[in-house]
């Protein structure tokens, strides 16, 4: 079953994995976790985290996961091995973290700037086919749009900053001799690697898609200034409709299934996929060298940057969370006694489960050990 911080962030995968975020966020900004109107909870670093966001959270939970009865309340905390006082600690925890990545970005002198925060939200709203399907998004998630900002374009940032800073100071990147042994070692996805290009259009445009197309093969019209004037996809819009290589990109199965029959310059008919309709011109093919990659000049240039980013990022990536993790141990949390009568710490004497009955039969009972409940893929589940 699933866990409390697992459940608490349902709402939110929601959205990101639309958006293809890679860090979830959670109700309760920064100065909220401060509010001690009903005592405090703990202190870190002589910081308080107050009851207050503590319980809040938890009637959200509580709200999101419609376990509002006490009844079933009860019965989903014993069934996940939590007890009112492991919930608060957990939720103690959480906000804990919250309040070290902000101190952790306040030492380092990290600043976000706005005009960084509206360039995720613009990135983050042309995943969608209009405002509507976005507000929707959010309101699926329960989440307002001043929250998503707060809780994951604002985290991912700080984040990513903080492992931006920890990269360069520690000298974290691949070497050219790492890259192009990288790049040597993957020649075969790299041979017939296809640079393209795409017009999006919304579902219901097809007429609109279909004399695009039109003019465009007959050379009435260029690709590129098509793809300005007509592509819903913004984002590649102002560069002709480039969206790069396959072997750097994700492309949905469709799409890609269309550019591995195009050669170079050639142009595809309508494609459909989930976020409307393509037409898309494979504009380069790649060919791995005879005597296969012996310097980093003979690949795209596009191609040795994302892969030197990628190499870097996957360093920097374990060189954060190994420092974040001495960072989290040398901070001094204090957590508070658990006050009475809060709203969510019901009785579970009367919902703990039953003690087994022992079999009389030792090869039964061996048998029944065996059966793990199993998570749907024949693995044991550990929840």
């Amino acid at each position: 079953m699933l866990k409390l911080s697992h459940l608490k962030r349902l709402g939110v995968f929601a959205v990101s994995a639309a958006l293809v975020a890679t860090m979830a966020g959670c109700s309760g900004g920064g100065d909220g976790i401060s509010d001690t109107s009903q005592g405090t909870a703990a202190t870190l670093n002589g910081k308080p985290i107050g009851e207050k966001p503590v319980t809040d959270y938890i009637a959200d939970f509580r709200e999101t996961a419609q376990l509002t009865d006490d009844d079933a309340w009860a019965q989903w905390m014993v069934s996940n091995g939590y007890t009112p006082e492991s919930v608060r600690e957990e939720v103690i925890n959480f906000y804990a973290d919250k309040l070290l990545l902000k101190q952790a970005g306040e030492e380092k002198g990290i600043k976000i700037e706005q005009s960084e925060i509206d360039e995720q939200l613009e990135q983050a709203k042309a995943m969608f086919e209009d405002e509507e399907k976005w507000k929707e998004a959010l309101e699926q998630s329960g989440m307002t749009e001043e929250d998503y900002i707060e809780e994951v374009i604002r985290t991912n940032l700080l984040q990513q900053k903080l492992q931006d800073a920890l990269a360069s100071e520690e000298g974290n990147g691949a070497s050219d001799d790492e890259l192009l042994a990288y790049l040597q070692d993957s020649t075969a996805l790299l041979d017939g690697a296809k640079r393209s290009s795409h017009i999006l259009f919304n579902a219901e445009d097809r007429e609109t898609a279909e004399q695009v197309l039109a003019r465009i093969k007959s050379g009435e019209l260029d690709f590129a200034e098509a793809a300005k004037q007509y592509s819903a996809d913004s984002g590649s819009a102002a560069d002709g409709g480039d969206v790069g290589w396959d072997v750097t990109s994700s492309f949905v199965t469709g799409y890609q299934s269309a550019l591995t029959g195009l050669e170079k310059d050639q142009v595809s008919d309508l494609v459909e996929s989930d976020y409307g309709i393509h037409i898309i011109k494979c504009t380069d093919v790649y060919n791995v060298p005879e005597g296969g990659i012996n310097d980093l000049g003979q690949v795209p240039e596009e191609i040795v940057e994302t892969v030197r980013t990628n190499m870097a990022a996957s360093t920097g990536s374990t060189s954060f969370y190994s420092w974040y993790s001495e960072y989290r141990d040398a901070a001094e949390l204090d957590i508070n006694p658990m006050p009475e009568k809060l709203p969510y710490a019901v009785d579970l004497s009367q919902y703990e489960a039953a003690t087994p009955e022992v079999t009389e039969d030792p090869g039964a009972a061996d048998a029944a050990a065996t059966e793990a409940p199993t998570d749907g893929t024949g693995q044991a589940s550990t929840n």
